[in-house]
């Protein structure tokens, strides 16, 4: 008992520090109450100038139950609200993690124009197999000339899972597909680890219950 007990102990230390090993962060879904668009966007610029520009604004470019996501260092580890008040119909903070430092992704933020947004719950038992996905389908986009996301988990707040961050110039750099023969994309599809490159689409929907795939702007 007291063997299987220690065990325990030493795969949560183990959980642990993995997590700590990571960037944390912490994301602010807003959604602005009628007619409060613009004044919502002012006060989240002001929370970037008390932060001294370490809070990355991303503007939703379609419509969801979400119009701005908030991304800044997460520093402890639990959220830290910022009051919007009225002006928000709905505020949702919440903790994920990342192999990119705040520095990196801050700088890959401020390079960009646009950001391609993908957020996942995963099936019973298919969070790893979702994680492993992800990561499959990173070395496809980098074996074909493409930029790969960077992935974040969360890890308090929320039911989404995982999700996923594009970086990109403008909507014609991510719509643009390299010039490369058919034959190219499909090795390195089952390179990465698909069946084949038709596969990994629904690769990923075998590991899921949902999936949100939108555009932001960026909020200067």
């Amino acid at each position: 008992m007291m063997t299987r007990l220690i065990l325990c102990v030493l795969l949560l230390l183990s959980s642990v520090n993995a997590v700590l090993a990571e960037s944390l962060y912490q994301i602010t879904l807003l959604r602005a109450a009628t007619g409060n668009m613009p004044a919502l966007m002012d006060l989240a610029k002001g929370e970037r100038e008390q932060l001294k520009g370490n809070l990355v604004i991303m503007r939703h470019s379609q419509g969801d139950h979400w119009d701005l996501m908030l991304m800044k260092a997460a520093g402890k580890g639990m959220p830290s609200e910022f009051d919007y008040g009225t002006l928000a119909s709905f505020q949702h903070d919440f903790i994920a993690s990342s192999d990119l430092t705040w520095p990196q992704f801050l700088a890959k933020a401020q390079q960009a124009g646009m950001y391609h947004i993908e957020m996942f719950n995963a099936a019973a038992d298919q969070h790893d197999a979702l994680m492993e996905q992800r990561i499959m389908e990173n070395d496809y986009l980098e074996m074909t000339q493409r930029k790969a996301n960077t992935i974040f988990v969360t890890r308090f707040g929320s039911d989404v899972d995982s999700f996923t961050v594009g970086f990109y110039k403008s909507f014609s750099e991510f719509a643009a597909e390299p010039d490369l023969p058919a034959e190219v994309f499909e090795k390195a599809a089952k390179q990465a680890g698909f069946a084949a490159r038709n596969d990994i689409g629904f690769h990923l929907r075998r590991t899921l219950v949902m999936h949100q795939d939108t555009f932001a702007t960026k909020v200067e």
